[in-house]
């Protein structure tokens, strides 16, 4: 196929940079949602050769799914004996109850089928979508199918249950969910706790006050982290923007609901802990049950009492731990002054620093600095300024992930 700019992606994510990943998309509604799902893959950085089945092409043309590989489809046996598992991974996606079937069977008389059970062979990874009707999951035969296909090394990815319908989940967040696995065993396993939002002070049981957060640099972080294959316990108080990929997510309110599941999952066996929440430094000092009649009195006076920071109780045994710090009227030597004091005060490994001015819902600016002998906290302080949310993240992940991965 001749290369034509159409055809390029937006990169959101180097999580799959240079993966050869065989797409196969079979019988099944779901594989309308193929097209955006090989194009969600690309912008993970992989490359993807789509296989369609003919059951799926009475849902989807070969032209929409070339268009979205950047490559041609393959729908047929050919003398380079292309089923052959040459990438690094497949995945299945939509996969039919049929094609459940021949699999699980070893039945090869499709080249989908046989180049799926040719990476079956070569103990190379097969990611398979079930994508069908309740009744039809639920049948004997293509749960016994299932089985088998989970005994011979394949992975079983979770469908969007609803409407009493396995259906394909949103493509992005599959994409996302492939990459975890081709990247878990490079992350060796390893958790990491990531909290973001903010938290409330309660005044009554209706009114509070809170700092303000999008949540949106946080949620990008752990999506991030999960794609690099690390296990993400996301910890979120209230916000718009929460993370649609990861491990869990606990939500709560207040400081103390915060300081507790965070504790938890560092008492779980997090090894790093991204503590990108926007918490209140002070709370009202009681709590008034029920409303307080706004036509009591005209004035009404509050005692507020510091919180304990949560940043300093939570020390992961690797010691990656990264902070969070928003300022204004920020320079470059405030904020060294400000890492240097921090790195210090709660022994971090990395810490962003936001100036109120250069942060908003979209856009982001932000320094970030960490010890150029990183592993060893030593050495002189480096201190960048990064443009975009999405800058930022990567880095805060990069950080995580490198220093995991050893």
């Amino acid at each position: 196929m001749n290369f034509n700019s159409d055809l390029t992606v937006d990169r959101r994510s180097d999580a799959l940079t240079g993966r050869q990943i065989d797409v196969v998309v079979s019988g099944s509604i779901g594989s309308v949602e193929a097209v955006k799902f090989i194009r969600s893959l690309r912008r993970l950085g992989a490359a993807v050769t789509p296989w369609l089945t003919s059951g799926g092409a009475q849902f989807v043309t070969p032209l929409a799914l070339a268009w979205a590989a950047g490559r041609d489809v393959r729908q047929a046996f050919t003398g380079d004996a292309s089923h052959i598992a040459l990438g690094d991974a497949c995945v299945v996606a939509p996969a039919s109850a049929n094609l459940l079937g021949k699999c699980a069977n070893g039945i090869t008389d499709t080249p989908a089928t046989a180049l799926i059970a040719s990476y079956l062979g070569s103990r190379k990874p097969v990611l398979i979508l079930p994508n069908m009707h309740d009744s039809l999951a639920q049948a004997p035969a293509v749960m016994k199918n299932r089985e088998t296909l989970a005994a011979n090394g394949a992975q079983l990815l979770a469908a969007r249950v609803e409407e009493g319908k396995q259906k394909f989940p949103e493509p992005a967040v599959l994409a996302d969910e492939v990459a975890h696995r081709l990247n878990r065993h490079a992350a060796k396993e390893a958790a990491v706790l990531v909290t973001l939002g903010t938290t409330r002070g309660y005044i009554d049981d209706v009114r509070y006050l809170s700092n303000y957060s999008t949540g949106t640099l946080g949620s990008l972080i752990a999506e991030e982290l999960y794609r690099c294959g690390i296990a993400t316990h996301v910890v979120c108080g209230p916000c718009p923007r929460q993370p649609k990929s990861y491990t869990s997510l606990a939500a709560v309110a207040t400081n103390e609901e915060m300081t507790a599941a965070a504790s938890a999952a560092i008492a779980s066996g997090a090894d790093a802990a991204v503590l990108a929440a926007s918490v209140l430094d002070f709370t009202p000092e009681h709590r008034a049950s029920g409303k307080i009649p706004s036509s009591a009195n005209s004035k009404l006076s509050l005692n507020l009492v510091r919180t304990p920071k949560i940043i300093a109780g939570i020390n992961p045994r690797s010691g990656i731990k990264v902070g969070f710090k928003l300022e204004t009227d920020l320079t470059a030597t405030r904020a060294e002054a400000l890492a240097l004091d921090y790195f210090a005060k709660y022994q971090l490994s990395l810490m962003v620093i936001n100036d109120l001015s250069q942060v908003d819902a979209t856009r982001h600016q932000a320094y970030v600095a960490s010890y150029s002998d990183a592993r060893a906290g030593k050495g002189r302080l480096e201190l960048q300024l990064l443009d975009g949310k999405n800058a930022v993240a990567e880095a805060v992940a990069g950080h995580v992930a490198a220093r995991l991965r050893g």
